[in-house]
C-alpha cells in the first residue's frame, strides 16, 4: 500500500531511540526524508549510524537538541527546513516519566515534566508551523499516554501533564485545521522501549527478559496478555502522517493492547 510519504519530511523530536526510532526508521522505509534529535551526541551518532541501514545518507540529519530549550529547538527545525526543503509532518516523541506520590515528587520534578510536557510540544510547534502551512496539508502527531486519562498515583507529576497535553492536542487540531494541518494523538500503555529496559537491568537484572516482561504484562492486567513493541506504536503514527488518514483530526489513538477501562 503507498501511503503517500515518499519525498515527505518528518520531523521526529526524540527520535534518537525507542518509538521514536523505530518511527524513523518506518518514515525513510516510506521513502520519507527524517529528521530527528536528541541531547546526547553520543546517542544521536549511533542514531544516524543505525538509520543508515533503512535509507540513504542524504535523507537523514541528526542533530543534538534539549527539546526544553527553545533555542535549540528553533534552530534544529529551521536547520532541518534549509536542508530539506521545507517540512511536512511533526511527531513530539520526546518523553520521560518520574515515579513518585505527590509528597515525594519535587518541585525541580515537576517543573522537568511541564516542561517535557507541555514547552517541548508548544517550541516544536511554534517552530515548525510556518513550514507546515507551507507544505499544503502538514502532520503533527504528539506522543502520549494512557496515563492522560486513567492517573495512577504513584506517577502523579506525569499522569497530570500528559492529562494537560492531551487537551493542548485538541486544542490544536481544532486552531489548525484551518490551516490544512492534522493534529493527533497516539496513546501508549506499556510499550517495550530503553526506559523499561533500564527499568528492568535496575530491577530484575538476572532475569529473562521475556520472562520479566511476560510477568509484567500479567501484573498490569493487559487484556492482550503481553506488552506492545516500539514498532507497533510506530505504524501508527506512520499512518497518522500518511494520506490515508487525511480526515483524521483531534483523534487519540490507544496503542495498549486493551488496557484501561476510560472511554
Amino acid at each position: 500500500m503507498d501511503l503517500g510519504l515518499k519525498g515527505k519530511v518528518a520531523v521526529i523530536m526524540g527520535g534518537t531511540s525507542g518509538v521514536g526510532l523505530k518511527t524513523a526508521e518506518m518514515f525513510l522505509g516510506e521513502g520519507a526524508k527524517v529528521a530527528v534529535c536528541g541531547r546526547s551526541a553520543e546517542r544521536m551518532e549511533n542514531a544516524r549510524n543505525h538509520l543508515l541501514s533503512f535509507g540513504e545518507s542524504q535523507d537523514i540529519f541528526a542533530s543534538t537538541c534539549d527539546v526544553t530549550s527553545k533555542t535549540d529547538v528553533n534552530a534544529f527545525i529551521q536547520h532541518t527546513a534549509e536542508k530539506f526543503g521545507g517540512i511536512d509532518i511533526l511527531v513530539n516523541a520526546a518523553g520521560q516519566s518520574v515515579m513518585g506520590y505527590f509528597f515525594d515528587v519535587t518541585d525541580e520534578q515537576w517543573t522537568e515534566q511541564i516542561q517535557l510536557k507541555y514547552f517541548a510540544i508548544i517550541y516544536a510547534v511554534r517552530a515548525a508551523h510556518p513550514y507546515l502551512v507551507k507544505s499544503g496539508g502538514g502532520r503533527i502527531i504528539n506522543i502520549n499516554a494512557t496515563l492522560a486519562k486513567e492517573p495512577e498515583r504513584h506517577m502523579v507529576a506525569t499522569a497530570a501533564t500528559r492529562a494537560g497535553l492531551l487537551n493542548l492536542s485538541k486544542t490544536l487540531s481544532q486552531e489548525l485545521a484551518a490551516d490544512n494541518i492534522l493534529v493527533n494523538s497516539v496513546s501508549l500503555g506499556l510499550i517495550r522501549t530503553d526506559q523499561w529496559e533500564r527499568r528492568r537491568l535496575k530491577n530484575a537484572p538476572d532475569m529473562d527478559p521475556e520472562e520479566y516482561y511476560s510477568d509484567l504484562a500479567k501484573k498490569r492486567n493487559i487484556p492482550l496478555g503481553r506488552v506492545g513493541e516500539a514498532e507497533e506504536v510506530a505504524s501508527v503514527i506512520v499512518f497518522l502522517a500518511s494520506d490515508k488518514a487525511s480526515y483524521v483530526a483531534g483523534s487519540t489513538i490507544e496503542t495498549a493492547g486493551a488496557i484501561g477501562k476510560a472511554l
